[in-house]
């Protein structure tokens, strides 16, 4: 009886992933290729230029378009002392509207890395502020090589 319902059991589930294949389903997997973590190290590193970049009195439009371009089409900025949540068009839009505004007046990037811890498909980021001399703790979440979600932890 056990053997008769393991045959089964192997049957449907073959069956079942041929059907789904077939049907272009296939098995359930990640949508893009996982990062190493040498290259989740490289994405934030690569992340963090283009968001001091981002900052300076000497910012131009081009520069926040590179960096957008490092986020998802679903990116999400979550700060829950400072505002909530962002969608990648909330925050785009508020960076070019104070980008034209003047508001960016840094004459050197904001963040300085300390330490990056690699998981799967994301990373705890430790940053120094300059200006103030602040540790901020963030955590920056990806699909593929692209920024998910960036959550920030600090005041």
């Amino acid at each position: 009886m056990i053997a008769w319902l393991y045959r089964l059991s192997v049957s449907v589930s073959v069956s079942l992933g041929l059907g789904l294949a077939l049907l272009g389903a296939g098995p359930v997997r990640a949508q893009s290729q996982d990062l190493t973590p040498a290259e989740i190290e490289a994405a934030v590193a690569t992340v963090n230029a283009a968001q001091n970049r981002a900052m300076l009195a000497t910012t131009t439009p081009e520069d926040v378009e590179r960096l957008f371009a490092l986020y998802s089409p679903q990116f999400v900025y979550e700060h829950a002392v400072y505002g909530g949540s962002y969608s990648r068009e909330q925050l785009k839009a508020n960076t070019l509207r104070n980008l034209a505004a003047g508001r960016y007046t840094l004459t050197e990037g904001r963040y300085q890395i300390r330490r990056i811890i690699p998981g799967l498909r994301a990373a705890a980021v430790e940053r120094l502020e300059l200006v103030s001399g602040q540790l901020h703790l963030s955590v920056f979440e990806f699909d593929g090589d692209k920024v998910r979600k960036i959550s920030e932890y600090w005041r």
